[in-house]
């Protein structure tokens, strides 16, 4: 992958690592582009690190080529019987690097609903955005020997709208670490909006336009206007390019006084633990993880019903309420259902939380040791 940075697909992998089983799966190490970001700390030590940075120095502009390069002298040098790819970049590199070493397996790994990472909000710009558009289909279908999603949407979308062959696609989802979970949403929390009793909802979301932080403020204001809304609050756990503006926009609709933006949290699940709702506003996902962690918490969730996961991990509604896309509206009135009906969910819930075993750590750690 490329490094460490506080995103679901870095925590994800960290966490299969940390689990891997050598004496039943065999060896394993991680390739990154360098070791920079929050989760490196996090990492097994004893898991081996080969930085591409290292063996060739990048170049400004062109750094995809010179790692691209990189992955030569490395792949000789450790000679891996099969390589997972968990980025779109070491995808459509080491799709490269089989045309001319056929040494190893290749399990390109697309985390994203890629049609939606191809065209809608936060999708991938400039040449190498043209390229992934323009070749994933041709690259994936030729060179990769199994190309692994998060979601059974996701493949779809793979088989339907870019061409690739089914009996190549592989669905393992995101895990959840529950050990992990329980242990962290323990921590005390210094949040007078999350007293016991409390009526207040949390979101824990990168703030960029994927995310669509902003239907989920136009739809607060319409909770927040709404008759017979009791004093709702709403904490929004996150950083990323979009937090200025969304702090505006705040202001300009004058809910200000019932927002609080608390930033990045490297525990957010202390505070996700305590809410009396859970809401995720995205205009396109991979495989949740804040969704599934929610839901291995037992707090009950207002998710989009957007491409994709969310209607897998909430059981076409059945473990939460879906809004539809990119509708404040709807996001409002869902909100309010959930806030107004305390009984609803609970069992909402309680069926997300005895359905959590399809995301459990050990049962995704053996699935990619499968792939």
């Amino acid at each position: 992958m490329n490094n460490f940075p506080d995103t679901g697909i870095q925590r994800a992998i960290v966490w299969i690592l940390n689990r891997w089983d050598v004496e039943r799966y065999g060896t394993v190490g991680l390739c990154v582009h360098n070791t920079s970001g929050s989760f490196y700390k996090f990492l097994r030590k004893d898991i081996p690190i080969f930085e591409l940075d290292r063996k060739i120095t990048p170049i400004k502009k062109i750094a995809f080529f010179t790692r691209l390069f990189a992955y030569f002298p490395l792949l000789r040098e450790i000679n891996p019987k099969k390589v997972i790819a968990v980025n779109p970049g070491e995808s459509m590199a080491l799709c490269w690097v089989k045309r001319f070493n056929k040494n190893f397996r290749l399990i390109v790994s697309e985390n994203f609903h890629v049609s939606s990472a191809m065209s809608a909000a936060d999708s991938h710009p400039g040449w190498f955005g043209w390229y992934y558009r323009t070749f994933l289909s041709r690259e994936y279908a030729k060179y990769a020997d199994v190309v692994h999603v998060v979601s059974k949407e996701g493949a779809e979308d793979l088989i339907k709208n870019h061409g690739i062959p089914s009996g190549k696609i592989r669905v393992v989802y995101n895990p959840v670490n529950r050990d992990d979970l329980k242990k962290s949403s323990a921590e005390a929390v210094d949040e007078d909006w999350l007293a016991g009793g409390n009526s207040t909802v949390v979101s824990a979301s990168r703030i960029s336009a994927q995310k669509r932080i902003d239907v989920l403020l136009r739809a607060w204001e319409i909770v927040k206007n709404h008759p017979e809304a009791k004093p709702y609050k709403l904490i929004i756990c996150g950083d990323g390019p979009l937090l200025g503006r969304m702090k505006e926009l705040s202001a300009k609709i004058s809910v200000g006084d019932s927002v609080k933006f608390i930033g990045f949290q490297s525990n957010p699940w202390k505070f996700m633990s305590r809410a009396r709702l859970f809401v995720s506003a995205s205009e396109w996902e991979g495989l949740s993880l804040s969704l599934i962690e929610a839901e291995a918490l037992g707090v009950p969730i207002v998710a989009s019903d957007c491409p994709s996961g969310n209607k897998e991990i909430l059981m076409n509604g059945e473990a939460g309420f879906l809004f539809e896309n990119k509708n404040a509206e709807d996001c409002a009135q869902k909100i309010l259902l959930a806030m107004e009906n305390a009984e609803l969910c609970r069992r909402k819930a309680k069926i997300g939380s005895e359905n959590i075993e399809r995301f459990e750590l050990e049962n995704i750690v053996r699935q990619y040791a499968e792939l």
